[in-house]
Order: structure tokens, then sequence, then C-alpha cells
């Protein structure tokens, strides 16, 4: 037996199985969930503390419901000064002191305080709300139904109505445009992502457009599918994802013309979130599935990560060694390697 040669062969394996063992190689860890309501979103405002929103089904007159966390994740309390009569959809954190949060019937909440308190803000509409984006702590967009856009310039005491046929343009006025997503990545350019549906009920579209005046009017980017997008995530000016129904995905670059992609599946995708240019998670599913979709190559190709069978609704990262998803029967999922 010749002993450098068969040294050297190991070697050689040895390298190879570093080479072909993918870069992410952690595990998804399903940590303790709080009572027996939903969370639509989560955010975290460091590695230890974070805040989910959703929807207490036992209570009736008040189902808005806050989680909190100081531990990374692995025990949640629900917040128990607050209650709201409708529920919470989505959160955003600025930093760690300002956030927002918005939900059914026109609702929108703020905290100043990093989460103790939480105070309404006024919209003055009754749409619900889905989506929330703030680029300073003044300048904030929300998106929603029924081709709602709310804007504030002064942090959420007043906000406008910049769609429904009021102020902004590039929108169909016999067209009812559902927001699923708003992402600004400047006081001026942000995207909204969702679906349009056409006058009588005669089909729907996809639904990609942008403004770089700040929302006074709207450019429709075309993607050439009729599958409903529910989320959108940028990680500077120009390079996003957006995903949706039926395991669509799609990106660009120079953000304004986007490219599908193939995710492997044909789930819904319900949320996207990415810490480079090359990895990010996507997750979904629907009753009895879960998806978790992971990419290191910025979306060319993903694998499958997918765990349980409670769906997602939401991923939030901060690195790749935080990333946390929220979801279905108050589930709370976290990402180590």
């Amino acid at each position: 037996m010749n002993v450098s040669k068969t040294v050297a062969f190991i070697t050689i394996l040895a390298m190879w199985l570093v080479v072909l063992t993918p870069s992410w190689s952690g595990q998804w860890e399903t940590l303790q969930p709080v009572g027996d309501f939903d969370f639509f979103s989560v955010a975290f405002i460091s590695t230890t503390e974070g805040f989910a929103v959703g929807s207490d089904p036992f209570e009736y007159e008040k189902p808005g419901a806050i989680g909190h966390t100081t531990d990374g994740g692995r025990t949640w309390k629900k917040v128990d000064n607050v209650a709201f009569e409708s529920d919470l959809k989505s959160v955003f954190f600025l930093d760690d002191k300002n956030g927002w949060a918005v939900g059914a019937n026109g609702l929108i909440v703020a905290t100043d305080d990093g989460g103790k308190t939480w105070d309404p803000q006024t919209s003055k509409i009754g749409n619900g709300l889905s989506c929330v984006s703030f680029v300073d702590a003044k300048i904030g967009y929300i998106g929603g139904e029924g081709e709602t856009i709310l804007k504030t310039t002064n942090g959420g005491r007043t906000w406008k109505v910049l769609t429904g046929g009021q102020t902004a343009s590039g929108f169909g006025d016999d067209d009812t445009s559902v927001f699923s997503a708003i992402h600004f990545t400047d006081a001026n350019t942000g995207y909204v992502a969702g679906v349009r549906i056409t006058p009588s009920n005669q089909g729907q579209e996809t639904l990609i457009q942008k403004t770089t005046d700040g929302g006074k009017t709207w450019l429709k980017q075309p993607t050439n599918t009729e599958d409903i997008l529910e989320d959108m995530y940028f990680i500077n000016g120009t390079t996003g994802w957006a995903v949706g129904e039926n395991g669509v995905i799609f990106t660009t670059t120079d953000g304004n013309s986007w490219k599908a992609l193939d995710s492997g599946s044909e789930e819904k995708l319900r949320s996207v979130r990415f810490v480079s240019a090359n990895t990010g998670w996507a997750v979904g599913g629907d009753m009895g599935v879960n998806v978790i979709l992971h990419t290191e190559d910025g979306g060319t190709t993903w694998t499958d990560q997918s765990s349980g069978k409670l769906f997602a609704y939401d991923v939030f990262s901060i690195d790749t060694n935080n990333v946390w998803i929220a979801g279905q029967n108050a589930i709370i999922m976290k990402y180590t390697k």
C-alpha cells in the first residue's frame, strides 16, 4: 500500500467535500410560540430583541396582537398593554426606537420608545393596510387594499392619501389594485407590488409600479404573468426581488426591468429577504405545507430548506446568522449555522 498516495487521495477528497458542501449548511429551529394566533410579520431591532404582529382569534373585540422577544426569539411574550380592534398585518422598524405597524380597517400604530408603548395614528381611511416602509424618521409610505398608498412627512402624525383616484397618477380609474408590498430605497424612489383586477372582474394582472418623485406619479413595470405578488425586497436602489403565487420569483438589477427566476416550487411564496446581492430566502406555503427556499447566487438557483407543516408568512434577516420566520399558529423559526 502506497501511504503517500492514500494521504493525497484523502486530502483531495476532503477538499472536494468542502467545495461541494453547501455554504449555508445550517438548520432551522422552531422556537417557542406565543398563544394560538397567527404572526403575519416579524422585525428585529437587534440580534436579541424583536417584535411580531398578527391576530389573536380568541380576542374577538380586539384581535390585533404584538409579540416581543429579548433573547433572539427563543421565548416570546404577548405585549399586554396594547390591544387593537383590527388585525395587524405588517411591522417595520427604522431603528431601535422608531417602529410602525399597520393592519385591517386603516389601522396604523407607532412606537418611539423601542416597542414599550404603541399609539394609534390616524389614516382617515377604512381600507386594509398590508405593508409599510420608512426611509427616515419623517418620511414613510404605506400600501394596502383599494389602490391605497399613504405618505407621511412628519413621522406619521398625519398621513396623506396618494392614490384611490385622488392625487397620484399612473393607476387606471377602472381598475382596482391591491398592494401587498411596498419598498422605498430613498425619499423619492419606491416600488409597490401586488395585483390589479380589471373592470367587472374580467381578469387580473401582476402589478409592479415604480415612482421616482415621492409617489406623485407611478410607472408600471411589466412582468408578463398573472400571478399575484405577495412581497418584494431591495438591498440597494436598483437590486431587488419579488415573490408570489405559484412559486414565482422576479428579480431586477436596474430597478426598471424584471426577470423571472425558477424557484423550483409551485407553492405560494409570501415573503422574501436578502442579506446581500447573493444570499437570501423566500418563504411561504399553504395549509399543511411549509416552504423555505434559500439561494446563494442571487436567486439563479434555490435550495429547499422546508421544515414542518405550518406555512410561513414572513422572513426577516439581519445577517446570515440571524434569520427569523414568522407564521401560522404563532410559529417562530430561527436559522443558525
